[in-house]
């Protein structure tokens, strides 16, 4: 039957598989039971409902589902966008809907044709396309009156740039506007010390970013105005930033916005997007979204930035998909993903793959960093970026090669012969600056988690879709295992997803041989039968169980989006109200570190509003936050935001780079904290190459960056330190010498003089940081020509002197983390309070105790009196 001569009349309640029935399509004849599940709910139930979400596993049929309710759409007079996340899935819709005899057109940016458009926006075709041509700052695509959105999460990147003006720390007139709007800040107060690191270009990538207050960003909104309205970023038309196209949405809303810096960029964006005011989502009639992990409908909402979403539930849950085998194979080390060991397993797996790989990235400077040691090594390299849909159809025309992606882990189609190995570089818990604060400040709030189990989830779908698919995923970053054994992560994985999870996890415990055997197993071909193993039988009963720590079933989103949209128009009293209710709500399940953000964005929306009386209302709601709370980093941020609107002098606290640095290190080590400890004391105490490689592990306990440069740069250290203060950024270059065992020679000038050179090229390198050298050595004694050279720029460090530096902090941390508990932010303040009372208590100590030595020898005894006695 055409589609002319099919009868489109439906009875009020319609009735899908007689829709099915008439299309007489050859390759959908019948529908599934999930399908018949999921499209019984939706007539019965809803019909009319504003937004609602459909979870359907992988391989279960969606975009069937969703073509037939397109259909019915147009047959009520609803105009129907259908959006995907890449050009390639809105073919394959495409392609779907003429298989089944849907009337479809498709768009992309610049190819659009007035005949398709009038069949779009006259209801007579569905509209096929990805985000970005819907959502952008001009759409050519009218709003519709049922919006789909496919792989619904991969909305809120679109949503989120329409008001997010992004300032990357990157060569050229975006790297002098971010250079600009630091050196306004430092210059304005010294509350971040992080940033001097991050003007200087020494941050490493994985700094927490600083989130301004707003009274400083007020302070200097106005030149920051003119140095951004006087960038080439905006201005010039050739380089096609986004920035330019952002910028007119954002110019008039700088006051209401939060200002984000971190060592890959500048974020200027509302607290949630404010996409209730966005005609291409407002004006539609119905909107749907789509996705194998939808997660809670709260974290849903705060994502889109839109109304609430009522999940569709069925009788029944729809049987999981048949998406044929999938191993997961986790780093068992404690090395970070790109160590030559970690990143040469992974490319061993390469040639097995067929020469093809997909790697999921978190971030940008994530990804920017493996496509520079990839291409360096020779290998071709496809980088997939927002909107740029072309990229995945060059990569699989071409023999070989690398796909790297960044914040992607829904929306890939990679299955069959495409791609049988991916890649996850870090863990996906942070892919935004605004993210990686929240991971960073505020430790309760328990959707980040749940993010991290929908975003592995997804990225262990990307090459599985079919019952004959066979994938092998990689996970490179050491705390995988810790995070996947996170109850609040594995409550938002499926549970056809269990058993794959369960096993990497097994696998992770028998070490490097496990992984090596684990991928050696799976490429066998007598394993290749294109059907998933037999699951083993359970080594133990099964128990109930328990649930996940907090209350992950919060509401908050609703008073959370309403607060930033209200506060991005400018009503300031409206945004107030919402954003104490939403700080509320969490206060009472229990996420107090995320109660206290709203709590800041409550005294944002007073302060704002720039009345006397307002603004001592700002300064209340903040005393009422920080009065009571726990002494962890976040309220130490919003006690020095209440200093500074009281007028008080405030100075940065030193302390804060320790615990943010081993908060960081227990997420990622968590129960092998103490195993990575130990591990670091022994290569402290080894040869020349493991004493540089415990360098790297000291570093992070005294919470500085530490890193070993590559040896084939020219005058390359062992060794280099980077931390800021309130003042400057810190530098320290060190030199390792070691000498046969029992022949500790008195340390000599030619030791010093490597170490000199190596301080002059990194002087050079950063002009703004204060570069000293550090040599450690297992001498006693000095010679008179190396004292002398050493005077003014080398701190000579004893062997001895670093191991009981070590040793000192080593245990410091392991109470710490005793201390924490179950780790929510009232046991985190208490623990951080009783740690504070045994490290260092001058200002700046470590700067001091790596200062030049003026040619004397630190010993073990100087370091033990820098510390409190017990």
């Amino acid at each position: 039957m055409t589609s002319e001569e099919r009868t489109v009349v439906y009875a009020e309640i319609p009735d899908f598989e007689q829709n099915l029935t008439d299309f007489e399509s050859s390759r959908f004849a019948r529908l599934r039971p999930g399908q018949r599940q999921v499209l019984a709910a939706y007539a019965e139930q809803h019909l009319d409902a504003r937004d609602l979400a459909i979870e359907m596993p992988t391989g279960e049929g969606k975009t069937l589902l969703a073509l037939l309710i397109a259909d019915h759409a147009l047959s009520r007079g609803w105009s129907v966008a259908y959006l995907t996340g890449t050009r390639q899935l809105a073919e394959r819709v495409e392609e779907e809907a003429e298989a089944l005899g849907l009337e479809v057109v498709r768009f992309a940016a610049g190819e659009y044709g007035g005949a398709k458009l009038d069949d779009y926006q006259q209801a007579q075709s569905v509209g096929v396309m990805n985000y970005w041509v819907y959502f952008n700052s001009n759409p050519v695509p009218k709003p519709a009156d049922l919006v789909i959105f496919d792989d619904a999460h991969l909305a809120e990147q679109p949503l989120s740039g329409l008001q997010t003006l992004r300032i990357p720390d990157k060569p050229g007139p975006a790297r002098q506007l971010y250079q600009v709007i630091c050196e306004l800040v430092v210059a304005h107060t010294d509350a971040y010390p992080g940033l001097r690191a991050m003007l200087d270009g020494t941050a490493r990538p994985g700094t927490p970013p600083e989130l301004l207050s707003f009274r400083d960003w007020d302070a200097i909104a106005g030149p920051a105005r003119d140095a951004i309205e006087a960038s080439r970023l905006v201005t010039d038309h050739e380089l096609k930033d986004e920035a330019m196209y952002v910028w007119p949405t954002v110019r008039d809303h700088l006051t209401q916005c939060g200002i984000l810096i971190g060592p890959s960029g500048i974020e200027i964006r509302p607290y949630h997007p404010p996409t209730a005011l966005n005609s291409q989502y407002s004006r539609a009639k119905q909107r749907i979204y789509l996705s194998a992990t939808l997660g809670s409908m709260d974290d849903l909402q705060r994502r889109v930035g839109g109304e609430p979403v009522t999940r569709l539930t069925t009788a029944t849950p729809p049987p999981s998909g048949a998406t044929g085998e999938r191993l997961l194979v986790l780093n068992p080390s404690a090395e970070h993903p790109f160590d030559p060991k970690v990143l040469g397993w992974a490319l061993a797996q390469i040639d097995e793959a067929g020469g093809r790989a997909a790697w999921l990235c978190a971030s940008h400077a994530e990804a920017d960093a493996l496509q520079d040691i990839l291409t360096n090594n020779g290998q071709p390299v496809y980088r997939l970026r927002p909107g740029d849909d072309a990229m995945v159809e060059t990569w699989s025309e071409a023999a070989n090669g690398h796909l790297i992606t960044a914040g992607r882990y829904d929306g890939l189609d990679l299955a069959g012969d495409l791609c049988k190995l991916v890649i996850i570089t870090t863990v996906p818990q942070a892919s935004s600056e605004f993210e990686r604060f929240v991971v960073a400040y505020l430790g309760d709030a328990s959707f980040m988690r749940h993010r991290v189990g929908q975003r592995v989830t997804q990225a262990l779908g990307r090459a599985n879709r079919e019952q004959t698919d066979r994938a092998l995923y990689l996970g490179l970053d050491p705390s995988f295992a810790q995070m996947l054994a996170d109850p609040a992560v594995r409550k938002s994985i499926p549970t056809g997803i269990e058993p794959t999870i369960r096993a990497a996890l097994e696998t992770h415990e028998e070490g490097w041989k496990g992984a090596v055997r684990a991928c050696a197993a799976f490429w066998e071909p007598a394993s290749a039968e294109g059907e998933a193993a037999a699951p083993t039988s359970p080594r133990r009963r099964t128990r109930p169980g328990r649930g996940s720590s907090g209350n992950s079933e919060v509401s908050s989103a609703e008073a959370e989006v309403s607060a930033a949209t209200d506060l991005w128009l400018g009503d300031h009293s409206g945004a107030a109200q919402k954003a104490d209710e939403a700080a509320a709500l969490l206060t009472r399940a229990g996420e107090t570190e995320h109660a206290a953000f709203w709590r800041y964005v409550e005294a944002h929306a007073l302060f704002a509003r720039g009345r006397p009386e307002d603004r001592a209302a700002a300064r209340r709601a903040l005393k009422d936050a920080i009065d009571g709370g726990p002494r962890t980093t976040w309220f130490r941020r919003l006690a020095r935001t209440v200093a500074d609107l009281e007028g008080s002098e405030h100075t940065a606290d030193d302390t804060d780079r320790f615990f943010l640095a081993w908060d960081e290190w227990r997420r990622e080590a968590g129960v092998r904290l103490d195993r990575v400890l130990s591990e670091g004391r022994v290569l402290l105490t080894g040869s020349h190459d493991q004493q540089c490689e415990g360098l790297t592990r000291l570093a992070r306990l005294v919470g500085a960056s530490g890193e070993r440069p590559p040896k084939k740069e020219q005058s390359a250290t062992d060794c280099q330190w980077t931390w800021s203060t309130s003042k400057r950024a810190e530098r320290r270059v060190w030199e390792v010498k070691t000498v046969p065992a029992g022949d500790p020679h008195p340390l000599s000038r030619g030791d010093v003089n490597q170490l000199l050179g190596q301080i002059e090229v990194a002087t050079r390198r950063s002009a703004k940081t204060r570069v000293f050298g550090c040599l450690l050595t297992p001498a006693t004694a000095t010679q008179d020509d190396a004292a002398e050279a050493a005077h003014d720029k080398v701190a000579l460090f004893n062997h001895g002197a670093a191991v009981r530096l070590y040793d000192v902090l080593a245990d410091r941390l392991r109470q710490y983390d005793a201390l924490c508990g179950d780790n929510n932010a009232e046991a985190r303040g208490t623990a951080r309070t009783r740690i504070e009372a045994l490290l260092p208590q001058e200002d700046g100590w470590l700067g001091k105790l790596l200062a030049p030595t003026r040619g004397r020898l630190i010993t073990a005894d100087d370091v033990s009196v820098v510390f409190p006695s017990t």
